[in-house]
C-alpha cells in the first residue's frame, strides 16, 4: 500500500481534480488502468458488466465516453435504463471510482460522425461484423468474413461499419473515490450539482 501521503490525502477538495487527471490520461494512455473500466448496467431485472475502452473524458460538461455496437445488447438495455455505473481502479496508486450517472446513446449524428473519421482501422474493424456481438455461433468466430480474417482493410472498405458504431456519453452525477493506504484509508463521495459545481463529502472507508 500506499506509504507517501498525498495532498489529497486530507484534502478532499483536491479529489476532484485528481479523479478528472486519471480519467483524462485514461484517454490516451493505453497504459493507464482507468481507461479499461468496468460498466455495470441493469435492465432492470438483473446487473450486467463488461469492460470497455474509455474514449473521452470532458470535466467541462461531467461527461465520460466510450464506443459500441450500436446492435450491442448494451444498447438494449441503455434504452430501457438508462442509468449507468463505472468502476474504474488504479493499481499501482491504490486508487477506486466508482461513477454513476445516466447514458446517452448518439447514433447516426455529429457526435458519431465525428468520432468516427477519428477511429483507426483497427477499431473500425469491429464494426464490420456480419451478426450482432453475441450472437450464437456453432465454431469459434472473430464475426468477421474470411475476406478481413487477420487483415487490415483500406479506409473506404471500412464506412459501412459505421452503420453498426454508436457513441455512449455518461453523465456523471456522482463520483466515490476509495484511496488505500497504509496510514488509513481515504473515501469521499463528490455529488456533481453543475457544471465545475461540486459538493464533497468523507465517508468512512
Amino acid at each position: 500500500m500506499n506509504t507517501q501521503i498525498p495532498q489529497f490525502y486530507n484534502n478532499k477538495d483536491l479529489i476532484y481534480d485528481e479523479i478528472w487527471n486519471l480519467l483524462s490520461r485514461g484517454v490516451v494512455d493505453r497504459g493507464e488502468d482507468f481507461r479499461l473500466p468496468t460498466v455495470i448496467l441493469n435492465d432492470g431485472k438483473l446487473s450486467d458488466g463488461r469492460v470497455v475502452v474509455l474514449r473521452g473524458a470532458f470535466k467541462d460538461i461531467n461527461t465520460i465516453r466510450f464506443h459500441t455496437d450500436y446492435r450491442s445488447d448494451k444498447i438494449r438495455i441503455l434504452k430501457n435504463n438508462n442509468n449507468i455505473y463505472f468502476v474504474f481502479y488504479n493499481k499501482k496508486r491504490k486508487i477506486q471510482v466508482r461513477v454513476k450517472g445516466t447514458a446517452i446513446i448518439n447514433y447516426k449524428n455529429d457526435i458519431t460522425q465525428k468520432a468516427w473519421e477519428k477511429t483507426q482501422i483497427i477499431s473500425r474493424k469491429c464494426y464490420l461484423a456480419t451478426n450482432p456481438p453475441g450472437t450464437a455461433s456453432g465454431s469459434p468466430t472473430s464475426g468477421l468474413s474470411n475476406e478481413l480474417e487477420g487483415k487490415n482493410p483500406k479506409i473506404d472498405s471500412t464506412e459501412i461499419g459505421y452503420n453498426n458504431f454508436c457513441v455512449i456519453d455518461t453523465k456523471i452525477s456522482e463520483f466515490e473515490w476509495l484511496y488505500l493506504a497504509s496510514q488509513g484509508h481515504r473515501r469521499a463521495k463528490i455529488s456533481l450539482v453543475s457544471e465545475n459545481k461540486f459538493t464533497s463529502e468523507w465517508v468512512t472507508p
